[in-house]
């Protein structure tokens, strides 16, 4: 556990797991009860919820976070760092554009924001559009903007002029992993084997193997705990 947030394969902690207990790229470092995953971006983002049974997290940015104010435009896109996740397409999108220069105003789809980026000493137009996907045409992009996107969850339902909490919500990933199922249902522990960079299922005669545990292995595992429920009963 990390702060409310049970932490198992493909993740571990440093200092509470062997590391063979999940994905090199997949450490996590506790800090403040927060799960941080260490890989990410300048130790910057960190699990929100973990949805172990379809291999997907929400990660939050610490940095947008603890951002002051209610104004915030980020200027660069998303990057979370390598491991074997991906953005999940399930997230809407937010579109920025600031920086904008000779700018007519554009639709009502478009939500004006008068914040400063951090390069910027003056108020120069900005404007921040949210999208179902990462997919637009592009008349939607503006001419002579600078333009940057954060991924956003698609199920909060809160509309453009909420973008500092939808940011601040996370956003949804998507594990690319061996799945658990398999081994744990033969009474196996999941694990990574660092050297063949590869999947294990570790057996509790202390072998491992590429998916799960043999047959004869499970029986013996249950045939254990059956005797020991009989003698705890007499």
């Amino acid at each position: 556990m990390c702060g409310n947030l049970s932490i198992t394969y493909p993740f571990w902690i440093n200092g509470m797991h062997p590391s063979y207990c999940g994905y090199s790229s997949l450490e996590i470092d506790c800090q403040s009860r927060k799960p941080v995953l260490v890989d990410s971006y300048e130790r910057s983002y960190y699990l929100k919820h973990v949805f172990y049974e379809n291999n997907s997290f929400v990660a939050i940015s610490s940095i947008l976070e603890n951002a002051i104010g209610d104004c915030y435009i980020p200027e660069f896109n998303v990057s979370i760092g390598l491991g074997p996740f991906e953005i999940s397409k399930i997230n809407k999108v937010l579109l920025f554009f600031y920086e904008c220069a000779n700018l007519q105003p554009p639709s009502a789809d478009y939500l004006h924001v008068t914040c400063n980026t951090n390069q910027s000493q003056s108020a120069n137009d900005s404007f921040v559009r949210l999208y179902e996907n990462d997919k637009y045409e592009p008349g939607d992009l503006l001419n002579n903007c600078t333009i940057s996107k954060r991924p956003v969850l698609g199920w909060t339902g809160r509309p453009v002029n909420e973008y500092m909490s939808l940011m601040k919500d996370g956003y949804l990933l998507e594990l690319k992993v061996t799945s658990c199922a398999d081994c744990k249902a033969s009474n196996g522990v999941c694990g990574f084997n660092t050297s063949t960079q590869a999947f294990m299922c570790i057996c509790s005669n202390g072998t491992t193997h590429s998916v799960s545990c043999p047959m004869y292995l499970k029986k013996e595992t249950w045939l254990q705990s059956h005797r020991k429920k009989a003698l705890i009963a007499s």
